[in-house]
């Protein structure tokens, strides 16, 4: 009886401090956020809830928050995939390239995926990509379409890259480069999954964000 006594006082004691650890982080370092869109389908998904530092330093392929370019007090969310100085451009098999330095692609398959802001179901091409060394991740197409790009030449900023290639280019597609100081947030895992939709997609809780 001790000894469960003893025990029970010894879990009642780290989930102290858990909880405690926990408001910590949520207080000094960590902010949750909701994924407002599917542009980084299939990493992210409309209506996750995923975890992010509020003081990263933007690497090549993270996951970022940064300020929109013109619309200071909107978020953008995207993948980095080229930083000052450097240009991005794709080849006319929508091969992604920054600089000289190509992006290694392999396909995957196929999945359904519903998108929930257009209310229908979708086939995409799914793949697997690697920049120069960099960690890989997957990303998609729609099937029967293509991915490009106008080749860009930053100057000062980063430029942001949907993991969803066939979105609505909630991306430097659409806005160009965004400002390096204004990207210091770094979405790091997932805390929670949007509701399971009748696709091929399947996240979990507390999945980290590659």
């Amino acid at each position: 009886m001790q000894y469960i006594g003893d025990l029970g006082r010894f879990l009642s004691f780290v989930a102290t401090l858990c909880v405690i650890f926990g408001v910590l982080m949520r207080l000094f370092f960590v902010d949750v956020y909701t994924v407002p869109h599917n542009g980084m389908a299939p990493t992210l998904i409309m209506g996750d809830e995923v975890l992010v530092w509020r003081h990263a330093k933007p690497d090549m392929s993270d996951v970022m928050l940064c300020e929109h370019p013109a619309r200071p007090e909107q978020t953008v969310l995207g993948r980095v995939v080229a930083f000052p100085g450097h240009t991005v451009s794709t080849d006319r098999f929508g091969n992604l390239s920054v600089d000289s330095d190509r992006a290694n692609t392999e396909t995957i398959g196929t999945l359904r995926f519903y998108d929930e802001s257009h209310k229908r179901l979708f086939m995409m091409k799914l793949g697997q990509i690697e920049y120069n060394r960099h960690r890989g991740h997957q990303y998609f197409v729609e099937s029967g379409t293509s991915f490009s790009l106008v080749t860009n030449q930053l100057e000062h900023g980063l430029y942001l890259l949907s993991d969803n290639r066939s979105d609505d280019y909630d991306d430097s597609r659409e806005f160009g480069e965004v400002k390096l100081e204004s990207c210091t947030r770094q979405v790091f895992m997932r805390l929670r999954p949007a509701p399971k939709q009748d696709d091929d997609i399947s996240h979990s809780y507390l999945e980290l964000i590659h």
